[in-house]
């Protein structure tokens, strides 16, 4: 098999594309469990680049591989596509299915949230409870690649939708009757809440201005986590994840 040994090979520069520029049709992996996430998921492998030295290797231990398109290049070319500084040598183009976004389930708003990890981690603790529906108001992009990576596979277990600013939310929010509470330094114990008509939205804001006046001002209620020991507030991450949690086990 022909080995790739050019950055400039048309494949290779169409893969740096989708690497860089992730719209949710299309995305990039080089986690051998997130490629597996993503086939259980339903998602087609469309190929996959495999490191020159560790093709026998991995189509020896992941006979599905086999399966698939693949492609072989050299270290060279497999550094320059890695997003990370020791690359595993295996990584994979994904044609992601749209999924419907369902107005009758619980759903997170993410009000302009710029870290890549805190959005993963978020994305990573709906996917575990009920609140798998996300809604992103002008925050990281979801198909990034530390976002991907941080998500740990739950980027495949949700449903996602992007908003540009506030506004376009609240008109959608409007149009399908949608409800939520807002996380907030300033609002209601979190632990007293005993009940909450379903389906709910829970919306947590940016890392340093929290939720915009103008979705705290159109949400039902204001929740906090309270503190002791003096500590101020949580990583927004930590945050949601808390809250959805707590809530799911409302019943």
């Amino acid at each position: 098999m022909e080995v790739i040994k050019s950055r400039q090979n048309k494949l290779i520069v169409n893969t740096m594309r989708i690497r860089n520029d992730s719209n949710g049709s299309f995305l990039f992996l080089e986690n051998i469990k997130l490629i597996q996430d993503a086939l259980l998921s339903g998602a087609e492998i469309l190929y996959a680049v495999i490191l020159d030295k560790k093709l026998d290797y991995y189509l020896k231990k992941y006979p599905f591989l086999k399966n698939i398109k693949y492609y072989v290049a050299n270290l060279s070319v497999i550094e320059y596509l890695s997003d990370t500084k020791t690359p595993q040598g295996l990584m994979a183009v994904v044609g992601l299915k749209e999924k419907t976004f369902d107005t009758n389930v619980n759903f997170l708003v993410l009000d302009n949230i710029q870290d890549p990890g805190n959005v993963g981690t978020i994305i990573r603790s709906a996917s575990g409870t009920s609140f798998c529906n996300i809604i992103l108001i002008n925050s990281a992009n979801p198909y990034s690649q530390k976002v991907v990576r941080s998500s740990m596979g739950g980027i495949f277990k949700t449903s996602i939708k992007i908003f540009k600013t506030a506004e376009q939310f609240l008109e959608y929010k409007d149009k399908y009757n949608l409800s939520y509470i807002v996380a907030d330094m300033g609002g209601e114990n979190l632990f007293g809440e005993s009940c909450l008509k379903r389906p709910i939205g829970v919306a947590v804001g940016n890392e340093g201005k929290g939720v915009s006046n103008q979705i705290k001002e159109q949400a039902l209620k204001s929740v906090c986590i309270p503190m002791k020991n003096n500590l101020e507030s949580l990583n927004v991450g930590v945050s949601c994840s808390i809250i959805i949690y707590y809530l799911d086990n409302l019943g």
